[in-house]
């Protein structure tokens, strides 16, 4: 009676699932090589107005905050936006925004600032632009939010450009072409169900990721069961294993559903973990799941802690803009120029490229593990939980264990005060999800070629499995159907 059961849900929920997740696994391999289209850093950079020659102290310009302001800014950017160069001070609660010349007003963001903006992006003529009061298929994120409402802009050129600007900043949120947007529809937008519809209530999309992902593991599990009791069958009645099916659509999809069954066990359920922690009764977290950069870097530091901001400008003509940034007690400027981005020591005038020592990072983690003993160690080499099939981790970082129940530890980039914060229940969804949904497993990542084969002959090998079932669903139901009218 149970394997009457188990025949029936594998056949019914795998009619169901079968068609998404053939389309999981072949919208899986697009998404590798064509991710979610989103504006490019670098293009942002290159496109950012110059700072002047002459520019004024820092502390000039914060005595124009209101009173009591100053003593609560957390960061400070120079920037340049429409010919004025303005300084952005950053509270908890809100930014202040004021012109470097303390003559002048702010200019306000006008229909003509959007087009100005538009023309630096693309050489062509503006066919229209529409103002956007709620998400569109390429405005996804959360964070757009408070951006609207956003204007969007079409360009009358061969690659159909659409570039969407903050009307009330004038910022730069999203830049697509016909190319990613055809690549997206099939490949980020179904993969993870990117549909307006969904992402405007953000838990009705993570409940149906995760939904999805128990459905499809439901029909894998059954799947596998109902496979490797066919095979004890026919070695029972014939003595010898192997698949008792003689139609070759049913035998191959027994055959290969038994080949690449953990392969899709492995993606079902990583898809449906991909938005959820792991659950506390299975492995608890006693400390922070996550540590802020807030608490990693400590209170933010008094102006008087940077040399003069100007001697960057000096030191970098093509600067485009500085961000007062501190770790613990080393003063920081971030700089962007237009191609690179990176960080300077501002405690002394010489400005030297930023270098965390051992000694610094040791009392950031003092601060946030006070009870705690640690060690912290250099690593020149990548690890399997400091590693990314997508993004050149920075090399050499500084590695923090942390002897606690969490087993926590941290991977902190001399260079800029980044890191990276792990404890149990992240390492297990490394492997949860990050390891079993795209493969991010050192070994492999480390070896481009064998990664990519086992992507791809996954993918395929899964999306055969779901074609298959589809398939033979689809002839049960026609011959289902013959019958009924005969």
């Amino acid at each position: 009676m149970m394997n009457k059961w188990l025949f029936r849900i594998h056949r019914w929920v795998g009619a169901v699932v079968g068609l998404f997740f053939l389309m999981w696994c072949l919208s899986g391999l697009v998404l590798v090589y064509h991710p979610f289209p989103n504006v490019d850093e670098r293009d942002l950079q290159a496109r950012m107005e110059p700072l002047p020659d002459s520019l004024p102290a820092v502390d000039s310009v914060a005595k124009r905050l209101p009173e009591g302001a100053a003593a609560k800014v957390r960061t400070v950017t120079v920037r340049r936006f429409q010919g004025q160069t303005l300084f952005d001070f950053e509270t908890k609660d809100t930014t202040y925004t004021l012109c470097a010349d303390s003559a002048e007003v702010r200019r306000p963001v006008t229909a003509e600032t959007i087009r100005n903006v538009a023309r630096r992006w693309v050489d062509a003529p503006i066919a229209r632009i529409d103002t956007l009061h709620s998400r569109d298929q390429w405005i996804m994120y959360s964070r757009y939010l408070d951006e609207m409402p956003i204007a969007k802009c079409y360009f009358d050129d061969a690659a159909g450009h659409e570039l969407y600007i903050s009307i009330r900043t004038g910022e730069v949120l999203q830049f697509t072409d016909r190319s990613s947007r055809l690549w997206a529809y099939v490949g980020a937008i179904p993969h993870k169900f990117y549909l307006p519809i969904l992402r405007r209530d953000n838990d009705v999309w993570i409940r149906s990721l995760t939904t999805g992902g128990v459905v499809a593991l439901i029909a894998v599990l059954t799947g596998i069961i109902v496979g490797l009791i066919m095979l004890r069958r026919n070695r029972k009645a014939r003595g010898k294993l192997g698949s008792p099916y003689k139609k070759a659509w049913l035998k191959a999809h027994h055959v290969t559903g038994l080949t690449f069954g953990l392969v899709l066990i492995g993606f079902a359920f990583s898809g449906a973990m991909a938005l959820q922690r792991i659950p506390e009764w299975i492995i608890r977290t006693h400390g922070d799941y996550r540590v802020s950069d807030t608490k990693m870097r400590g209170k933010s530091l008094p102006l008087s802690a940077y040399t003069d901001y100007r001697a960057v400008r000096q030191l970098h003509p093509e600067v485009r803009q500085i961000v007062w940034n501190h770790f613990r007690d080393v003063p920081i400027y971030d700089v962007t120029t237009d191609t690179a981005s990176f960080s300077l020591d501002a405690s002394t005038p010489e400005l030297h490229p930023l270098q965390l020592s051992p000694a610094t990072v040791e009392k950031a983690i003092s601060a946030l593990h006070k009870d705690e003993s640690f060690t912290v160690s250099q690593i020149d080499r990548y690890e399997e939980y400091y590693i990314s099939r997508w993004t050149a981790l920075p090399l050499p970082a500084y590695k923090v264990m942390v002897d606690n129940a969490d087993r926590t530890r941290y991977y902190v980039d001399p260079a800029t005060g980044n890191f990276r914060h792990l404890n149990r229940a992240r390492m297990a969804k490394k492997w949860v999800f990050s390891g079993l949904h795209y493969f991010n497993i050192r070994w492999l990542v480390e070896r481009p070629t064998l990664w990519t084969i086992a992507i791809w002959v996954a993918c395929l090998g899964g999306a055969f499995v779901s074609f298959s079932g589809v398939w033979i669903n689809l002839k049960r139901l026609r011959r289902k159907s013959k019958k009924r009218r005969a």
